[in-house]
């Protein structure tokens, strides 16, 4: 199984009780030895006694015991200790909640493997037979995942735009995608209105402060290349928040599909960074104009037909009763 690290966060033991534990056991071995070593002393003849202190148990030793003014100290230094090890994890300014959504041992999530260019073969066979007329679109697919499995890489298709008219079947050619790579599925819709904060997340300060869908997509499945569609690209507007930034979702796009800057998103709802490498990136649109160039020059674009010329031409080959 390949495992990657996604959240950039370190891991610490924050066990009250373990290190409370072995501050107490320190304390009194520490005491039971220089009790010992005072009646045991440091002369020439007292050499030959040096065995005793490990013979004789920190229990033993009258004046090792600990007092309530002990525990307390001990109490305080666990406490500032655990305070220091949050501090270093980068997760100190989070909430209990969020904290644990974050949690070291779950920061290396599963990747899904292409098992062998022959599966990716079927794959594409099988999606062909499902929606032929999105063969430039399974084709494209194809040749990432038999890229992959060349390369022994997690499956991932490049940022993916597919260009076409309403209605001829994009966005269930994704989640049909999406199923038979086994993989999880987010999706957005850019004409709603907030596509950007949807995708990026929305900040701590704010009274709707959120994650962004592909954050929460990766911390609800632990799966760290999952496929996420964006419909209606072409209708992604520019939003405002509260304190008048504007921001845009082509804007917030670019930092996830470029590799340098994917492999270190820093999330600004958690304000802790992500591995958001590894995603699949898929966008549908009804035109193009829209859209602004430096985002498409970091797709892959495929025109999809009108299918109606196609569905014509079929109805009247069954009306004469002709094979397809």
């Amino acid at each position: 199984m390949t495992k990657i690290q996604i959240i950039q966060v370190r891991e610490f033991s924050t066990d009250h009780v373990e290190m409370k534990k072995r501050l107490r056991s320190f304390l009194q071995e520490f005491r039971a030895r220089k009790i010992t070593r005072q009646l045991v002393g440091d002369d020439e003849w007292s050499a030959e006694l040096d065995d005793i202190e490990a013979e004789i148990s920190d229990a033993a030793v009258p004046g090792s015991e600990l007092t309530y003014k002990d525990e307390a100290a001990i109490a305080d230094r666990v406490r500032c200790l655990v305070a220091k090890r949050i501090r270093a994890s980068g997760t100190a300014h989070l909430k209990d909640d969020d904290r644990e959504r974050l949690s070291p041992k779950e920061a290396c999530m599963r990747a899904i493997m292409a098992p062998s260019e022959h599966w990716a073969d079927g794959v594409a066979a099988a999606l062909n037979a499902e929606m032929p007329w999105m063969g430039r679109a399974t084709e494209t697919a194809w040749h990432d995942l038999r890229r992959a499995a060349r390369r022994g890489t997690p499956i991932k298709i490049q940022p993916l735009l597919l260009n076409g008219p309403l209605g001829i079947g994009k966005s269930a050619w994704t989640r049909s995608l999406a199923n038979r790579l086994k993989l999880p599925m987010g999706q957005s819709d850019a004409g709603a209105g907030s596509a950007g904060f949807d995708i990026a997340g929305v900040e701590r300060g704010w009274g709707s402060s959120t994650p962004g869908r592909p954050v929460n997509l990766l911390l609800d499945h632990r799966i760290a290349n999952p496929i996420f569609v964006v419909d209606e690209i072409c209708k992604a507007g520019v939003e405002k928040s509260t304190s008048g930034r504007v921001f845009s979702l082509t804007e917030a796009m670019l930092g996830l599909m470029e590799p340098g800057s994917a492999r270190a998103w820093n999330c600004p709802y958690f304000r802790v960074t992500f591995d958001m490498s590894h995603f699949s990136w898929l966008f549908t649109a009804n035109q193009l104009d829209t859209v602004p160039e430096p985002f498409l020059s970091r797709c892959q674009i495929v025109e999809v037909q009108d299918i109606e010329p196609l569905l014509v031409f079929r109805r009247l080959q069954i009306k004469e009763g002709l094979e397809p």
